[in-house]
């Protein structure tokens, strides 16, 4: 009770009475926390008819996850009608366009598919957006597009195993490497979940040009999963030969002047000793650790040893190559997010800019603890108060 209280104080101390209730008011989505069992190679069927039969039967032989139908097998199907929901265990229910554009709210099919809590997979963002449309829980729905590149619907398809327990990540992320194209030295890239099509929407209307998204591996709970994407995307860019990598997730935004500030930070890192430009940092513990400070236009820049955030990142090799490193079984969610993997790296350098260079959109929900991102503006306000405090007091 007592430690309780002085966690309270503290947070009023830094965020205020407004910081204090988002904590309370926005809590964390105990679904999106929960473990699951180890990776199953149970062996799926495949019934029905549909554009992405095909991919599906390939990968899943690939896999040596394909079975021939049979009683007690689990099956994934293809625009099932109502008996089909009816019979067997299913692992999935495969949606193509023109099934989910004559579905209405009184089909019988539709209504047992969506009573059933059967994980459901479609083909288009057309019928993404349908399928919710018609009341199915975004959480149930992954995208695997049917009119794609290759590559792009095999690792779809790999996505969704993993999702669904029937992939080890670890198999997933080689196939990542032997078949997603490139990341190349300096690029830009922006973890997003294909499936928060708004997020994505707003991503691309409001920020500048230039990065590449990489669909975020969807796993439980779900902070493995983010930490799985960054250390994909990080082995991928290793593997390509990058040296350095601008990353981002899709709920940040950047002012109309950001390529400018973006442009002045690398050259500044281009003279730099550092690991990690730390775009927007969530939160410190105490006092911050500053060794140096440079003014560049109307920020300070800094060098601490501390970071905490993934909003938006620049990594060097030494970082990435840390990153690519992460374990899941190296702590829980309160010792081994993706930020606080990187923040435990040895000698770490971190360069910041205050005020911060990028935002944090408010009007969403975070897709790891599934609260509101309202609950982190009370974080990144006091931090970033904190650090301007020290050093304009020098």
């Amino acid at each position: 009770m007592l430690d309780a209280v002085r966690r309270l104080c503290r947070v009023v101390a830094q965020e205020g009475v407004t910081g204090a209730i988002n904590r309370v008011r926005y809590r964390r989505d105990d679904r999106l926390m929960r473990e699951i069992s180890a990776p199953s190679d149970q062996p799926m069927a495949l019934v029905g008819h549909g554009p992405l039969k095909a991919r599906f039967q390939a990968e899943l032989a690939r896999h040596g996850l394909l079975a021939a139908a049979s009683a007690g097998c689990r099956s994934i199907v293809f625009n099932p009608g109502a008996a089909e929901l009816g019979a067997g265990d299913l692992a999935a229910a495969v949606l193509d366009d023109d099934y989910l554009a004559a579905a209405g709210p009184q089909d019988g099919a539709i209504q047992a598919l969506l009573a059933s809590g059967c994980a459901m997979i479609v083909g288009s963002e057309e019928g993404l957006r349908r399928a919710l449309a018609l009341g199915a829980a975004l959480p149930d729905i992954t995208l695997v597009p049917d009119r794609a590149p290759g590559h792009q619907t095999r690792l779809a398809i790999g996505r969704w195993l993993a999702y669904a327990g029937a992939l080890d990540p670890a198999r997933y992320l080689e196939e990542v490497l032997a078949f997603a194209p490139p990341i190349g030295d300096r690029a830009h890239i922006c973890i997003s979940l294909p499936e928060y099509l708004q997020r994505r929407d707003s991503f691309r209307q409001g920020n500048p040009a230039g990065f590449r998204f990489f669909d975020g591996i969807r796993l439980l709970p779900a902070w493995k999963g983010c930490a799985w994407s960054y250390k994909t995307v990080a082995a991928k860019a290793l593997q390509s030969g990058a040296e350095r990598l601008t990353i981002c997730e899709d709920d940040a935004f950047f002012s109309p002047d950001f390529p400018q500030y973006c442009a002045a930070i690398h050259r500044y890192l281009d003279r730099a000793d550092w690991d990690v430009f730390n775009g927007v940092m969530t939160r410190i513990e105490g006092k911050p650790k500053i060794s140096l400070r440079r003014r560049l236009g109307d920020n300070h820049i800094i060098h601490t040893p501390h970071m905490m955030g993934m909003v938006f990142n620049v990594y060097n090799r030494i970082a990435l190559e840390w990153m690519a490193d992460w374990s899941p079984d190296a702590g829980d969610a309160s010792t081994n997010t993706i930020d606080e993997w990187l923040n435990s790296m040895p000698g770490l350098r971190v360069v910041s800019a205050v005020p911060f260079i990028a935002g944090h959109r408010e009007d969403v929900h975070s897709t790891i603890f599934g609260f509101k991102n309202q609950r982190y503006s009370g974080m990144i306000r006091a931090t970033e108060r904190e650090i301007l405090s020290q050093v304009e007091s020098r």
